[in-house]
């Protein structure tokens, strides 16, 4: 078969982030020009590698190694592993490098160590079986010891940059000490031409403005110059000074931030410069799960645009998603309004940011309780993306999903299973039957029947969502803790305690693995297995997981917050159906009180007094 890839990369899902910086690391490195043309193993020396293979971007995720997958492995010249304890224990990791050897042999597989211990023997173990054994002739792992010679990323060994050396030396058939010498002397030549361009930048951005006041008929060409521009800049971000920083102490967080801090004091001549940088660097902080770090530099971003400009009104409406998750609905509103104000329906950006505005008015209208507003917004935003030019497909996918969410809670069924319907239909279309986003449109379905009391629809359902995340996940993905999760509340809808409660541990198991133990994820796997032991009749031991959520929460949310309320309301039930009524009406009065605190919507109140109300009701 033609060898299409340079190489193959294989990984566990936990070292994602190291898969992605070393494929844009192999694809975008340039040979030294002094060694392209010559003669290697493999012919001339090119440019550029050939295309590196990483599965989770060009194949969907499948339950075994499927033909696809096969033919990308024959089609590699040499296999990546990037060698961690996760990937040690990862069953796909180690068929990947069994069907790799007995298509290419054994040398051709390049072990990078970037967590663990070799041979170690026990849970820092970061070689997998197969590449710890030669193949015995009839492709079986036999028990002769392979002795790989690996790349070694670790503190006090090769570091990032020599261990990318050694394995684009590997790879091209080059010499580790050409490599590494040419590479030095152009990393001087990169720190000295950007040293000296940042003059020539500053002149050219300050060409591009005066032409693009004079050349208004060219403003969407000089907006993809300014973009590509920007891009060069953020890119600068990457290169350390070997003279004063350690390589192997910069991390992708490390860099961002200094970004972000420069970002802020630097350029004070160029606002919108470093406007685009921290909006950037902003919603890079939100992706990563840091609310924190991204409100602060899209506030700083915000500060630095113009009254009227579509960069405000996107940088406003990010602005605004951030307040809803905070349930922050007063600021989102007034952000929100903003942000109409700050472009024109009849700008080139214009239809497309009407549509995100309708969308963030249909989302806080969601999180507010006015689920009737809430359709009506987040449906006229899903028939303007529609109407726009280019793929749609994700955004409305999204908004039907929160349509139908918003369907269920108004009790409109049919409704409701007809928008999540077309949400996974559009999602089908985009991704295939076999794919994670089908069964979480799947597992919204569920979410809606459960919502809607139908548990004998709701069950059968997230069945159907749990075997497609089996396939296509490692059985330590978030998604499957998230679907197990509410597995686990429909189970204690149906009188099932005891299943629900083993659920719900596998969930907790893999969020503490994740995450930690203190993490608010282990915090809610707690929460609902109380709800399950109260149940079966087994109030001190609900108490206590009772007990170890409110730590978690208190340390996550701090006091005030929706989910302390909803802890409050459960131990109420708990205590409830444990005969101790008085204590139980007492953390109903506090729940409501801290909803009154946060001025909750008459209809999260009106809910909580329902549930307070139900209390003498309650039995195991």
């Amino acid at each position: 078969m033609t060898q299409r890839y340079s190489a193959f990369i294989s990984y566990s899902h936990a070292d994602t982030a190291m898969a992605r910086w070393l494929h844009k690391a192999l694809e975008s490195y340039r040979l030294p020009r002094a060694l392209v043309g010559g003669e290697s193993p493999f012919g001339p020396v090119p440019a550029r590698l050939p295309p590196v293979f990483r599965d989770r971007d060009e194949l969907p995720a499948s339950a075994d190694l499927g033909g696809e997958l096969r033919a990308a492995l024959a089609a590699a010249r040499f296999q990546i592993v990037l060698c961690s304890p996760r990937s040690a224990r990862s069953m796909w990791v180690n068929e990947e490098i069994l069907a790799f050897k007995r298509a290419h042999g054994e040398a051709r597989v390049l072990p990078l160590i970037i967590d663990g211990e070799p041979y170690a023997g026990d849970d820092r173990e970061c070689f997998p079986p197969a590449l710890r054994f030669r193949l015995a002739q009839d492709g079986s792992l036999s028990d002769v010891p392979a002795e790989p010679i690996a790349a070694d990323m670790r503190d006090g060994k090769d570091g990032r940059r020599l261990a990318l050396l050694k394995l684009i030396a590997g790879i091209t058939g080059l010499k580790l000490d050409q490599l590494a010498q040419r590479d030095a002397a152009r990393r001087q030549r990169q720190l000295l031409a950007i040293t000296g361009g940042s003059l020539a930048i500053a002149l050219v951005t300050v060409g591009l403005a005066i032409y693009a006041n004079l050349q208004r008929a060219e403003a969407v060409r000089q907006q993809l110059v300014a973009t590509r521009s920007l891009d060069f800049l953020i890119g600068t971000f990457e290169i350390a000074n070997p003279a004063t920083e350690n390589p192997r102490s910069i991390t992708a967080l490390t860099i961002l931030e200094r970004a972000s801090k420069r970002a802020a004091v630097e350029l004070p001549e160029e606002p919108m410069v470093s406007a685009r940088l921290l909006a950037t660097t902003g919603a890079i902080y939100m992706n990563l799960g840091l609310p924190k770090e991204a409100v602060a530099d899209l506030e700083q971003a915000l500060a630095r645009l113009p009254a009227r400009s579509p960069e405000r009104a996107r940088v406003l409406l990010k602005l605004s998603n951030a307040a809803i998750q905070a349930a922050d609905t007063d600021k989102a509103a007034r952000l929100i309004a903003a942000a109409r104000a700050a472009f024109d329906d009849e700008s080139d950006e214009g239809p497309t940011l009407h549509a995100m505005w309708l969308q963030q008015r249909g989302l806080l209208a969601h999180r507010t309780g006015n689920y009737v507003l809430a359709t009506r917004e987040l449906g006229a935003a899903a028939a303007v993306f529609q109407a726009l030019p280019g793929d749609h497909r994700a955004d409305r996918a999204n908004l039907f999903t929160y349509m139908a969410r918003a369907r269920t809670k108004l009790r409109d069924l049919p409704g409701a299973a007809r928008d999540f319907a077309a949400a996974e239909a559009l999602t089908t279309s985009l991704y295939g039957r076999n794919h994670q986003r089908v069964a979480t449109a799947m597992r919204n379905s569920a979410y809606a029947a459960f919502e809607a009391g139908n548990i004998a629809a709701a069950l059968p359902r997230i069945m159907a969502a749990n075997r497609i995340y089996a396939r296509v996940l490692e059985g330590n993905h978030p998604l499957l803790a998230d679907n197990l999760i509410l597995q686990g509340r429909i189970q204690i809808a149906s009188g099932a305690a005891d299943t629900a409660i083993a659920t719900l541990m596998q969930a907790r198991d893999i969020y503490a693995q994740l995450y930690g133990p203190a993490n608010a994820a282990v915090g809610d796997a707690e929460f609902y297995m109380a709800e399950a032991e109260s149940r079966r009749g087994q109030m001190e031991t609900a108490l206590a997981r009772v007990a170890t959520a409110k730590r978690i929460y208190d340390a996550e949310y701090g006091p005030d917050d929706p989910d302390q309320a909803e802890l409050l309301l459960l131990k109420a039930r708990v205590l409830a159906r444990g005969g101790r009524a008085a204590e139980a009406g007492a953390s109903c009065e506090a729940a409501i009180a801290l909803l009154n605190r946060m001025k909750s919507t008459p209809a999260v109140l009106a809910d909580a007094k329902r549930q307070c109300d139900d209390l003498p009701t309650l039995s195991p």
